[in-house]
């Protein structure tokens, strides 16, 4: 057959169009394959930014065991190469959500090693890459920086690692233990911290002999996260939060170990810490919390000047249960948020979600990892959003001893939706869907048996599981009520909650 130049013409063009019309196709609908990686999605489609970005930001400040330190990610100020007791605390689970289970296990550890006598039972602030503390942040054993919340913030987060995970080191390791027990005793008598002591404490204690030819001087104590203020500041209620949660938490865990009587008594010791906040720290006149005591015996309340609020502690710590003073609270963050630095900032949106602020709380975290953020790279900020859009917005938490995990959609509006992919908790991965406030479904991705506490926001008397109508159980007295049924997820199966048969 003869090809003329005529028909080689209709040939090309012909393919051509073929050739366009493939390429309009294929970008019209874009294939997105389930790798098995943490993935999430939405009707907000900057907050998949967001989320897209914390988690790489995030994973590129892991480091696997190529290090002395062993495997370890950036819990400090940028370009550190370290990481720091309070960094790694409010990191930890958001770390465990990205998969970063073996890091988090090793820190914990070092942390726990690391306690000594000769350092008055405090460990080392932070740890750098090399194994050593951090030069910036220590000199020698009566020479260092320490912020004395720090034993009990890793004692309370080792307790949420392992209802997460249900790894038992957090229970059972020695060094773990031994940190647990000389943090809530000898390093409670050594820097007289209990509710019977710490208003008469001196300031100094333990500081060098020679203060003044020290690098750190009375900084070897710090009794509260804040390092700012306007002046010598004695103590912070932050202090109390964290001891509060340290006991409640170890008492849990000895509960766990069948050690009913230690159990009752660091209890016992955390109502007595909770007595003492509620009635020191609550200003009854002002009707407001107190946040730092200064030498000079005045307080501050909410705000100091345009960057230090440390209530949200109250929050972190769990260590406010009055409703009125929780709404209170969350009123003058949401007034005043806009002023405060990253650090601060990266642990509020969880605690608007919680509270009915969805729209804020995804504000907040839209704003937190934006380019004009200037300190959005500090890797604080992107950890804790992977942990504020999993537990706060997607309504995620585990529960080890119940070999369970629960969802509630804290989406802002009905038609909004979201989903997160592949999340590991317990021996399990699980993905969970959103569509709005009335429909969820759960997929247990991989792992055993696991039981699904499905939350549905609203009062109902039931609700359908896989369209079949399904008695549940309501509660109230919450700031967002909602009902709720348990299901058991098999290996790969998936089930749907809503309130109308149609699923």
């Amino acid at each position: 057959m003869e090809i003329t130049k005529t028909s080689t013409y209709y040939l090309l063009l012909l393919l051509t169009v073929m050739l366009g019309s493939c390429k309009k196709e294929t970008e019209k609908k874009p294939t997105q394959i389930n790798t098995g990686e943490l993935l999430f999605n939405s009707s907000n489609k900057e907050l998949d930014k967001a989320f897209s970005w914390a988690k790489n930001k995030a994973l590129s400040y892991a480091h696997d065991n190529d290090d002395p330190v062993g495997y370890w990610y950036e819990a400090a100020l940028p370009d550190r190469e370290a990481f720091c007791m309070r960094d790694v605390s409010h990191q930890a689970i958001g770390a465990e959500i990205l998969g970063l289970g073996k890091h988090n296990l090793n820190m914990f550890l070092k942390f726990a090693q690391n306690i000594s006598e000769e350092k008055d039972y405090c460990s080392y602030w932070e740890i750098n890459r090399y194994d050593k503390p951090a030069p910036v942040d220590y000199e020698n054993d009566k020479d260092f920086w320490y912020n004395l919340p720090a034993n009990f913030d890793v004692t309370y987060n080792a307790f949420r690692l392992y209802k997460w995970t249900g790894n038992k080191e957090y229970l059972d390791n020695p060094d773990l233990i031994n940190f647990y027990e000389l943090s809530l005793n000898e390093y409670v008598d050594r820097w007289e911290l209990g509710w019977d002591k710490i208003l008469n404490r001196s300031r100094s204690l333990h500081a060098p002999e020679n203060p003044e030819k020290s690098r750190f001087g009375n900084k070897r104590g710090i009794p509260t996260y804040n390092e700012g203020g306007r002046g010598e500041t004695l103590l912070g209620i932050d202090m109390s939060a964290s001891i509060v949660a340290a006991y409640k938490s170890y008492s849990e865990m000895l509960k766990l170990r069948n050690d009913l009587p230690q159990s009752e008594k660091y209890a016992e010791k955390a109502r007595q810490e909770q007595e003492f906040l509620d009635r020191y720290w609550w200003d009854p006149e002002r009707k407001e919390y107190r946040s730092i005591l200064y030498d000079d015996g005045n307080f501050d309340y909410f705000m100091v000047g345009e960057d230090q609020a440390f209530l949200h502690y109250l929050f972190y710590f769990d260590a406010i249960q009055d409703d009125s003073k929780i709404l209170d609270l969350v009123g003058k963050y949401e007034t005043h948020f806009g002023k405060l630095i990253v650090e601060l900032k990266s642990y509020l949106p969880i605690i608007f979600y919680e509270n009915n602020k969805a729209a804020l709380a995804n504000k907040m975290i839209i704003n937190l990892c934006s380019p004009l953020n200037p300190r959005r790279a500090y890797p604080e900020n992107s950890y804790t959003v992977i942990e504020h859009i999993t537990r706060g917005l997607m309504g995620i938490d585990a529960d080890a001893a119940t070999n369970g995990f629960i969802s509630l959609s804290r989406l802002d509006k009905k038609n909004d939706w979201a989903e997160i992919m592949n999340v590991p908790l317990l021996s399990n991965k699980i993905s969970v869907k959103h569509y709005g406030k009335t429909k969820t479904t759960a997929h247990n991705v991989n792992g055993g048996t696991i039981k699904w506490i499905a939350k549905i926001p609203g009062v109902h008397e039931f609700l359908f599981v896989n369209g079949e109508k399904t008695n549940c159980t309501t509660e109230k007295n919450v700031p967002q009520p909602y009902s709720y049924l348990t299901i058991d997820l098999k290996k790969d199966e998936t089930a749907t909650v809503s309130t109308t048969p149609e699923s």
